[in-house]
């Protein structure tokens, strides 16, 4: 994705999340098990604020930052709360050109990196609020979601991997995700501490096959596989899943 393509997904997103009916705020949201449509703008609205004090602290600081939503209002003005955090992230974000150095929770980084995991972190939250409410949830669109799939296999999944580790039975197995409306194609290959990305398809135990939403969605456990269509060997994404829990 583009910047500009970053910045529009952001502001979309959260035009959606403020246009949430206030009389559906206390309802339970599936996907976020105890959290309540609420709970959920509330953390959103938490995640643009650390990012935009990471940002504003600059690419040398060391100070590790925690969100702050103490002044989180109850009830239908946490909307426009919501909303006004959402336009300070974005009015941060266009300061900075996508190469600058910036730090971020994983150390030192460029402002793209936020550009991204803002993108991700939103379109995610947005979709688990939609469909909590009774019109159910929109799609991910196709470029946002390919985005975030490149995300998971770039950073996500192997930060937590590299943590936890996989099974023996895991190893050496390569995973095929396949995006039937982008054309993307993603081919991991597992390790017990990691995964390699590889930059040409090889055989694979299990292919992914589906809408570039749907399967953001399935890594992302917020819909299950059988939503997509998977060819091979089913164990190496519920085995995988059950390490990646996000």
């Amino acid at each position: 994705m583009t910047t500009q393509l970053w910045f529009d997904s952001i502001a979309a997103d959260g035009a959606r999340v403020a246009a949430i009916d206030p009389a559906h705020l206390a309802l339970p949201v599936a996907t976020c098990p105890g959290w309540t449509v609420h709970n959920g703008i509330v953390h959103t609205a938490g995640a643009h604020r650390w990012a935009t004090t990471f940002l504003q602290a600059g690419p040398d600081s060391r100070e590790r930052f925690i969100p702050d939503v103490a002044d989180a209002p109850e009830g239908a003005e946490v909307l426009a709360w919501y909303a006004a955090i959402n336009a300070a992230l974005l009015d941060e974000l266009r300061k900075h050109e996508p190469d600058a150095p910036a730090r971020a929770f994983i150390g030192r980084t460029t402002a793209s990196f936020w550009m991204r995991r803002m993108t991700q972190e939103l379109s995610i939250h947005r979709w688990d609020l939609q469909n909590s409410l009774p019109g159910g949830a929109e799609p991910l669109p196709a470029a946002t979601a390919a985005d975030g799939i490149t995300e998971l296999t770039q950073m996500q999944i192997p930060l937590i991997v590299g943590k936890k580790g996989l099974p023996d039975a895991l190893t050496g197995k390569v995973l095929a995700i396949e995006a039937t409306d982008t054309g993307d194609r993603w081919t991991l290959r597992l390790r017990a501490d990691g995964i390699d990305v590889l930059d040409a398809p090889v055989a694979a135990d299990l292919t992914l096959r589906g809408t570039a939403s749907d399967l953001d969605l399935v890594l992302w456990r917020r819909i299950a596989p059988d939503a997509v269509e998977l060819e091979g060997d089913r164990t190496v994404l519920d085995g995988l899943l059950d390490v990646v829990i996000i």
